[in-house]
């Protein structure tokens, strides 16, 4: 007797159908749920023109015989509901069931499956239209091969982006297909190169997770997660402890029965578990995996099932804050361990003073500051190991140019001051000198004396700025100086991060990074802007921390430009717990003065804070 039918024009009106394929990671993502659904515990996946040209699943699920495999193609055919009435009590990924119509009508499809019982059946589709009906092997389970994607809506061609990105979108889906189904084995071809050979997982929950996050998500970040389990098992948390954050957001998982989903709920309820240990430039890998009964929400709001609609969201926001909260105080290492300041004894006046002078959340002490001075790039620091900025005549040196720009141009030096008008030299507002240098706090706070009290300078965050400036000025006048590497680092990445950062390779190399594929997840480096100089660990954290950031190459690049050179700052300015010299520090000091803004560092933390005599009188009681 068959299984699949064609649903009745009444039930599958009330259904969001979403028939439209937009891309080919969607294309993808409905094959994928296909086979989980037929109790596959082996996927096979052959990707080749990103997708354009080949998508082949091969699964070793049930199968179809003659009768159902012709039924599959119809509008509106499924196995997995009935009525309507069947949607709360749902079990399955999909049900909308014309995802196979939906696709055959935009491609060249082949359909082969067997159930294991007598001979297989062949069905090729043209457009939809059935073009051929043949015997197959006796071979148990599913192939779809879907060749030529949208060869018959060439406008629909028009709206894909770069070979890279789709390539970076199919891999994605099958990351998240992977992580939700642990037993079902996973082996990935793209271009006829191995992407992933995931096997399929066995014992505990917990470990499965752990080892199939790793080869997804890398060693670092999975390795550090936190993990509980609540209500018996129906809620299992793991998550970055306070201290080992990331930069980016796109190491979030939620899934909901398995099914890979978007929920702002969920999302929200964790962050605000991690409201007063999260940086805002740092965000949490979680994966969140939640069984609930079907009619406890409902899938059926957005045409690609992404996201959901809880039934109570409000119950569904506390409890998962509450129990994200346990898990990371309740498991989480110390963030940082450092000495404790000797206690000492104030008078009730002083430490009242003292309170409302040092509270988090008293207003700064600093003097409200103007705008910084003129613009003009940042002087190299003086010649010393942390702040060197120099530039050589090289002959494996060269400008970054876009493709195309000549040779020739002209390109001024980027340590060169900019032109200026003959004007005597502007000097910012909140620059009160003279400055007498007093000493380190901590290794981390540079000390001077000035008229108006004491000043406490970031070391950090000073030297962000000026690095920032320094590089973004060069960058801008399209003169980075850059130095080719007598040896490339190689860099290990998820494959979708790989990806989606070589689509940004043209880009890149104008920024003095010239990035190439050597495989599914490693890409070469050759060449550095001049002026950063990374060590190789150093240079493999950066691309690392890169490929999180970088996203759709059709987006603004003046968001990726400022992002990208606060990061190579950050990374390659002095840190915190850093010793140098007083020649450094008043070097630092007087290259901050040249910044257009030496008051804040690229991420918008405070470098300076200027803490006057009235206030340190009131201190002490005087």
């Amino acid at each position: 007797m068959s299984n699949i039918r064609v649903l009745d024009e009444k039930t599958a009106g009330k259904i969001a159908a979403g028939e439209v394929i937009e891309r080919p990671a969607g294309v993808l993502k409905e094959l994928l749920e296909n086979a989980v659904d037929a109790g596959a515990t082996s996927i096979n996946i052959d990707i080749e023109g990103a997708g354009r040209e080949l998508i082949r699943i091969n699964d070793n699920g049930c199968g179809m015989d003659e009768e159902d495999l012709e039924q599959s193609v119809l509008r509106h055919a499924t196995s997995k509901i009935r009525s309507f009435d069947d949607l709360t009590t749902l079990q399955t990924f999909g049900f909308r069931g014309e995802a196979l119509y939906s696709v055959a009508a935009v491609s060249r499809m082949t359909l082969t499956s067997c159930t294991g019982e007598g001979a297989g059946h062949r069905l090729e589709l043209h457009a939809g239209k059935v073009f051929s009906k043949s015997p197959a092997p006796a071979i148990k389970g599913t192939t779809v091969e879907i060749r030529d994607l949208f060869y018959n809506v060439p406008a629909r061609l028009k709206f894909l982006k770069s070979d890279s990105y789709e390539r970076a979108c199919l891999l994605k889906v099958i990351e998240e297909s992977a992580l939700a189904n642990l037993k079902v084995a996973y082996r990935v071809h793209v271009n006829g190169r191995t992407v992933y050979d995931l096997p399929a997982q066995s014992g505990p929950f917990e470990q499965a997770v752990i080892a199939r996050a790793k080869a997804i998500l890398g060693e670092e970040v999975a390795g550090s997660l936190l993990f509980k389990a609540f209500d018996e098992g129906k809620l299992n948390l793991f998550l970055s402890p306070a201290d080992k954050l990331v930069t980016v957001r796109d190491m979030q998982y939620i899934f909901v029965n398995r099914r890979p989903i978007d929920s702002k709920t969920v999302q929200q309820a964790i962050y605000k578990a991690y409201q007063n240990v999260r940086p805002k430039d740092r965000h949490p890998a979680f994966l969140v995996y939640m069984t609930l009964n079907p009619a406890d929400f409902d899938v059926n709001i957005h045409p690609q099932k992404r996201d959901i609609r809880f039934e109570n969201e409000n119950r569904v926001f506390g409890r998962i804050m509450n129990d994200a909260g346990e898990v990371i105080f309740g498991q989480s290492r110390p963030v940082d361990v450092r000495l404790e300041a000797p206690q000492m004894t104030l008078p009730p006046a002083a430490q009242e003073a003292a309170q409302k002078l040092l509270s988090p959340a008293a207003p700064t002490p600093m003097e409200t500051f103007a705008a910084a001075c003129a613009a003009r790039p940042a002087q190299a620091f003086s010649p010393k190991p942390h702040f060197v900025i120099k530039e050589t005549e090289d002959p494996a040196e060269y400008i970054a140019r876009p493709e195309g720009e000549p040779s020739g141009t002209d390109v001024p030096s980027p340590s060169a001051p900019a032109p200026r008008a003959s004007l005597p030299e502007e000097t910012p507002s909140w620059y009160q000198g003279p400055y007498h240098y007093l000493g380190q706090l901590q290794r981390s706070y540079l000390l001077f004396e000035n008229p108006q009290g004491l000043v406490v300078i970031d070391q950090h965050a000073a030297q962000e700025r000026v690095l920032f400036e320094h590089y973004l000025d060069a960058f801008e006048r399209r003169g980075v100086k850059v130095q080719k590497l007598l040896f490339p680092v190689h860099v290990d990445l998820p494959p979708s991060n790989a990806e989606t950062l070589l689509s940004w390779a043209a880009w890149l190399k104008t920024a003095g990074f010239e990035v190439e594929p050597f495989s599914a997840r490693t890409v070469l480096v050759r060449t550095m802007p001049h002026m950063i100089r990374f060590k190789e660990d150093d240079m493999k954290e950066f691309i690392v921390s890169l490929s999180q950031v970088v996203g759709d190459p059709s987006k603004s690049t003046e968001t990726l430009k400022r992002n990208m050179v606060a990061m190579l700052a950050c990374k390659k300015a002095i840190k915190a717990h850093d010793a140098i010299s007083p020649a450094e520090a008043e070097g630092l000091l007087e290259n901050m003065k040249k910044c257009k803004d030496g008051m804040h560092c690229p991420h918008g933390r405070p470098c300076i804070a200027q803490v006057d005599m009235k206030q340190l009188d009131k201190l002490f009681g005087r």
